[in-house]
């Protein structure tokens, strides 16, 4: 008796994780600030670092730092979170910009910058924390 309510008990839980969508499980991993390198078509490298926070109702808002070109808190109008990962618009640069990326297996995005029409490949990384 005690080993059917363990079992059912373990079934029950298992099945509760099984309810959260990778949307879900990816949003509670987006927050932070993802950095990575900009390859530009004229072969200068751009540094970018997208600030992503969760807010207390749970909703993302992303600024944008440029260190590169010493701009920072770039504000971008909308950040998302789904199946296929974050999704950065309407940030504040000319010709408006953004970025779409998925989790990969190394626990950080691939995906690409977008500005002004033209998409760039991107990969970013969770940038270390300092002290």
């Amino acid at each position: 008796m005690m080993l059917r309510r363990t079992t059912i008990a373990a079934l029950v839980a298992i099945a509760s994780v099984g309810m959260f969508t990778p949307a879900q499980a990816q949003e509670a991993t987006m927050a932070g600030d993802w950095a990575g390198t900009l390859s530009a078509p004229n072969g200068m490298q751009i540094e970018l670092v997208f600030k992503v926070v969760e807010g207390e109702d749970g909703s993302l808002s992303t600024t944008l730092d440029v260190p590169t070109q010493g701009a920072a808190g770039i504000v971008c109008t909308e950040t998302t979170v789904d199946e296929e990962g974050l999704h950065i618009s309407g940030c504040e640069i000319p010709g408006s910009g953004g970025y779409d990326g998925a989790l990969n297996e190394d626990g950080g995005l691939t995906g690409n910058f977008n500005q002004a029409g033209q998409m760039l490949p991107l990969d970013l990384q969770l940038a270390a924390e300092t002290e």
